[in-house]
């Protein structure tokens, strides 16, 4: 098996605990051999989906813990809740700053370098998963190449990546890349049902994510997209903004317009909507309303708004102008 193998796929898609699933195979003091239905389902490399853990070993027990001391984790602070991570005050790196980071921080990979050239506690293999490794800053991300270039041995790397052009070639080039598939339908309807999603809507949730139903919301904005259509198509020839429902935030309001967007294009070159199948009446008309020039402007300009979505922004009035623009490309005489 290569000494690291990087994992990627649009956020969503499940790299998380299929890449957790792996390490603890890889860990376990009695692996069990998966089904072929089981190795389908993993959407994972051959080499990383022969086996399971058995759930029952010492190996496991400190999985299950937490604890595990030949498991080495590396993932942005702020994202520790959303992964179920909850790292001892020992294994925790320590942040300069009182707000949890987003990146994985060059002090966290000192001390994955400084682990991996250490000897097993188990006596077994060690695994070092980082997530996402598009999380990495610059110092953090020149760190772990230096120990990719020469990698300890008895160390298996599982990197996940959201997006492979994000990351610097020469840590491209010392893994072996799997770009992993979209969930299987099978899978999506489970992963929905288990979030309590009612089976009429999950058609709908799965159509608005394209499948990438393991985001901490994947049904996020598909509600505002809904209700806002719907008023749009009520109103006359000159809508206003201020009859329009409000979007839940201003990247949920932006990401939401991409979609609705996209999904009008698609109607006008004669195409049935993407993200919202069900919304085929309201955009067919509202598609009949808006020049398809105007509309790739549009689209443009929310990509920009999208790429600054993290910048601090008063919310109310962010949202407002974003309404105004929306209102105002289905205005006649524009």
């Amino acid at each position: 098996m290569n000494s690291a193998w990087l994992i990627h796929a649009p956020q969503g898609y499940g790299k998380w605990p299929l890449l957790q699933r792996t390490a603890n195979a890889l860990l376990c003091e009695s692996p069990q051999s998966l089904t072929a239905s089981e190795r389908e389902a993993a959407r994972l490399p051959a080499a990383l989906s022969t086996y399971k853990a058995c759930g029952h070993c010492a190996s496991c027990a400190l999985l299950a813990a937490g604890t595990h001391p030949d498991l080495l984790i590396a993932a942005p602070e702020a994202m520790w809740p959303e992964l179920g991570l909850n790292p001892s005050e020992e294994a925790a790196p320590r942040s300069e700053t009182k707000t949890a980071s987003q990146e994985i921080r060059i002090e966290q990979i000192r001390r994955l370098n400084d682990w991996s050239v250490s000897t097993s506690h188990r006596g077994r293999a060690k695994v070092a998963l980082v997530y996402p490794v598009d999380a990495l800053n610059a110092a953090a991300a020149n760190a772990l190449l230096k120990t990719l270039e020469e990698p300890p041995e008895d160390v298996q790397f599982l990197l996940g990546a959201h997006r492979l052009d994000a990351l610097l070639p020469t840590i491209r080039s010392r893994c072996r890349l799997a770009a992993l598939p979209r969930p299987g339908a099978a899978e999506a309807q489970k992963q929905l049902g288990g979030r309590a999603v009612a089976t009429g809507a999950q058609q709908a949730v799965l159509a608005w994510s394209q499948g990438a139903v393991y985001q901490a919301n994947p049904a996020l904005g598909l509600e505002w997209a809904e209700s806002l259509l719907d008023a749009l198509s009520r109103q006359a020839a000159s809508p206003q903004s201020s009859t329009l429902p409000p979007p839940p935030d201003q990247a949920a309001g932006v990401a939401s317009l991409l979609k609705i967007g996209s999904d009008l294009q698609r109607v006008q070159s004669g195409a049935p909507p993407l993200y919202l199948p069900q919304k085929l009446q309201p955009l067919t008309a509202l598609a009949q309303r808006i020049a398809p020039l105007k509309l790739a402007y549009a689209l443009g300009d929310w990509r920009q708004k999208q790429r600054l979505a993290g910048f601090p922004l008063n919310q109310a009035l962010a949202s407002d102008a974003l309404l105004l623009e929306f209102a105002q490309l289905f205005s006649q005489g524009d």
